[in-house]
This record gives structure tokens, sequence and C-alpha cells, in this order.
């Protein structure tokens, strides 16, 4: 226990200590802080903004064909303001207006700009105000009360929603978020803790602490120091994120409040807590065994790419559990330990899910997580004074039978 002790606090304080890890993690907190923020953006520089674009896209550069259409359609859309199309392709040339339109008939135009941004709606506002004065037009003609008509297409819905179970549209961005922070938080603390134990065989580092401390204390304090020091990021992170978002809070839609409100409940968090430590664990656990194979920091790349893979693959499952968290492919995944710590998390989110179901999942995890502990520690001992060529996993299979 002591030994432990003393490579854990060794390796936790050389983390601490990395400058990479500090600016890692303050640059993660402020990201929080700004992606927290943004509904305070919106509100403090898009209030004045947005009622300038109304009142300037309501103000439409207009050209009528024919004196007909302008007695008609002016006290709708407004004046006509240059004489010919001719004249609109000019003054848009010349960049004296961003745009026009030349209004051929009530249903035909053409909308004539300069630069055309993707967020621009002014040609959407147009389209509806003409529509709508054509309406008129062809009612009045008909001899029909438009205002009846408008009253039973427009005739209001009454609902209630009742949901037994969970809705899957409240918790999709909480489980995207989660997803790409166990993403970032795996990779970025497995290629450490394999990048760390290569670099102690490549100098040579391991014969000496292989002498004076068992391989299962080293790996077991290894783990652990990473283990803790990504909690640390995290919850750097997230209560980065809790301050960001109790301070704008008032600016919050009420739609998002109740998402957040409504999928983050406290059962929930638990099944996250502990699908999400007990994976984490169980790569750092393969990650730093696969380190152990190779004699030089360079080959850490290849060691780890197998795992890599089946973390991406992982990813690429939890990414489909999200749009349909009740299909087959997701129930079969939330058994599978190397994937069920993002698809049963998701799937308990975003469906409901027996109770019976959580705990076998959960079983399967704990004893995986101890089955590949145990694998590790052996591969780490196996590996951690052969200097040749990497050793395949194959041998180690074999000889962990034996």
């Amino acid at each position: 226990m002591k030994q432990f002790k003393t490579v854990f606090k060794f390796e936790l304080k050389g983390m601490l200590q990395s400058k990479s890890m500090i600016i890692t993690t303050i640059v993660m907190c402020v990201i929080s802080l700004i992606i927290t923020t943004i509904p305070s953006f919106i509100v403090w520089f898009g209030n004045d903004d947005t009622g300038a674009n109304s009142e300037v896209a309501e103000e439409f550069i207009l050209v009528y064909d024919n004196e007909e259409l302008e007695k008609t359609l002016s006290p709708v859309l407004g004046e006509t303001a240059y004489s010919s199309q001719d004249d609109l392709k000019k003054a848009v040339s010349n960049e004296e207006v961003k745009s026009g339109f030349v209004i051929h008939d009530y249903n035909n135009y053409t909308y004539i700009s300069y630069d055309r941004t993707i967020d621009s709606t002014e040609q959407i506002m147009f389209e509806d105000i003409l529509a709508g004065a054509n309406e008129q037009r062809l009612f009045a003609q008909e001899g029909i009360d438009s205002t009846k008509v408008y009253k039973i297409i427009n005739q209001p819905i009454e609902y209630d929603n009742v949901i037994l179970g969970k809705d899957a549209g409240s918790g999709m961005v909480i489980a995207f978020a989660v997803i790409f922070i166990m993403y970032m938080l795996i990779l970025l603390y497995g290629n450490n803790v394999a990048t760390s134990v290569a670099r102690e065989k490549d100098s040579r580092t391991m014969e000496l602490l292989i002498t004076s401390t068992k391989p299962k204390t080293l790996i077991l304090g290894k783990v652990a120091a990473a283990g803790l020091m990504g909690v640390f990021q995290v919850s750097a992170f997230l209560i980065a994120a809790l301050i960001g978002f109790m301070l704008n809070k008032v600016n919050y839609p009420q739609l998002v409040l109740d998402m957040i409100q409504g999928s983050m409940t406290l059962d929930t968090l638990v099944v996250y807590i502990l699908f999400s430590v007990l994976g984490y664990i169980l790569y750092l656990f393969i990650y730093a065994s696969l380190g152990s194979l190779v004699s030089k920091v360079e080959d850490v790349g290849k060691a780890v790419s197998p795992i890599t893979f089946l973390f991406v693959f992982a990813y690429l499952a939890a990414s489909f559990a999200m749009q349909v968290p009740g299909g087959t492919l997701t129930k079969v995944t939330s058994f599978i330990p190397f994937v069920s710590l993002f698809t049963m998390p998701i799937r308990y989110m975003l469906t409901s899910v027996p109770l019976v179901s959580i705990l076998a999942s959960s079983v399967i995890m704990v004893l995986t997580v101890l089955l590949f502990a145990a694998l590790s520690i052996y591969i780490y001992h196996f590996g951690s004074l052969n200097y040749g060529n990497r050793i395949k996993f194959k041998e180690i299979i074999k000889s962990f039978k034996r």
C-alpha cells in the first residue's frame, strides 16, 4: 500500500505540474464559460440588430412592371424605387442598394442581389407578403370572405402530451456533450498513460522501478493517478459550465431550461457517472498495458491503434444511439463493455430501460474491468523488461492461459 501511494503521488504530481495539462484545463474552462454565455451574447448583441434588420427587410426596393400592379400592391409592399429593371441592376452593381425585387405579376417576380448571404430572410418575407396579397385578390374575385377562410384554416388544435416514459428530445444536447467529453478524456489520458510507460522503458527507468516496486503497484498507481487527474479536469470543466449557466440562466430560453431540468435527473446522473468511470478505467488499463509492449516511444501509436479503432467504433455507436435510442443495435451494444459506457447512459436517458438491464450491464462492466485489470497487470509485467521487438498480443494471450 505504501508503494502504491508513492507511485500514485509521484505520477499525480507530475501531471499536476505539467504545463500542457494546466493550459488544457484552463482552455477547457474558458471554452465552457463562453459556450454557456452564448444566450447572453445573443441577448446583448442580437436585440438591436434584429430590430434594425426587420425594419430594413420590410422596406423592399421595388420595381413594378405596370401601373396597375403598383396601384394595388404599393399599399402592402411599398412604393416603386426605380423606373425599370435595368436601373435596379445598375444600382445593385454600383452597391447603392444591396438587393431589390422586380414584380411582373401577382405571383411572378425577379430577385436581384449583389451578394446573397445564407442567413438572408428578405426573399422569404417578400414572398409571404406577396402571396398573401395575391390570395386576398383571388378571394375578392370569387366573392369569398377571406376572413372566414383564414378563420377556418387557422383553427387551433388543442392537445395534451402525456409521456409515461422518457422524452428523447429533451436529452440530446446533454448526451452529445457527455459523449464528446468522454471521447476526448479517454483518448488524451489513454495515450498519456501508454506514452508514460513506453518512455520509462525507452529511458531504462523501468529496470530500476521493477527492482524496487511490483509491476502490479506501478500500473495501478499510474492508472489511478491518470484517472483522478481526468476527474479533476472534467470537474473543473463542469464547474465552469455550471457557473456560466447560473450567471446566464436568466437569458436562456425556457425550452432549453426545460430540456436540462427534465433530462438530467438524479438517477440519470448516477448511471452516467457509473458507466463513464468504469469505462474510463477499463480503457486506461488497456492503454497502459499496450504501452508496455513497445520499447520506444515512437512505437506507441502503432501499439494502441487497435484499441483506438475500437474506441472510435464505440463513439460511432453512441452517435447512432442518440438517433435511435430504442433500436436493436443500441440495445445490444449497451451490454458490450467497450461500448456500453456510451450507449447504456444514452439509452437510459432517452428511453425507458428496465432495472434488470441496468444491473446486468453494470455487472458485465465491473467483471470486464476486473478481468482486463488482471490481464493488463500481467501484460505490463510480461512486457516491462522486454527490450526486443514489439511483443505480439497472441503470445501474451497464450502465456496468460498457461
